[in-house]
């Protein structure tokens, strides 16, 4: 299964006709330029899960971060990026 087709049946597990409309899942493109997602852990059994902060620092494009910030799981990084934030959630989740 690919990530984006995990981080896809992530989500429909919490859509109950309530949560999914307070609890957005946002994928955007950054100046920098890169990607942000941000997921939301609210109202999740992740939601008091710590994480260290994650920092990979291969060369100027090819960079990600992750951290926890206001019950909700953020990413970014380089332009061809996106698909490894995701895979690290998911190992997050799964640990």
């Amino acid at each position: 299964m690919s990530y984006f087709k995990w981080l896809e049946s992530w989500y429909e597990s919490y859509c109950d006709d309530e949560w999914e409309h307070t609890h957005g899942l946002k994928i955007e493109s950054i100046d920098t330029p890169g990607w942000r997602v941000t997921i939301p852990l609210l109202a999740t059994e992740l939601e008091d899960k710590p994480l260290n902060e994650i920092i990979i620092d291969r060369d100027d494009n090819d960079w990600v971060r992750c951290w926890i910030k206001d019950g909700y799981f953020e990413g970014a990084g380089g332009l061809r990026n996106l698909e490894e934030m995701v895979k690290l959630f998911k190992e997050w989740v799964e640990e």
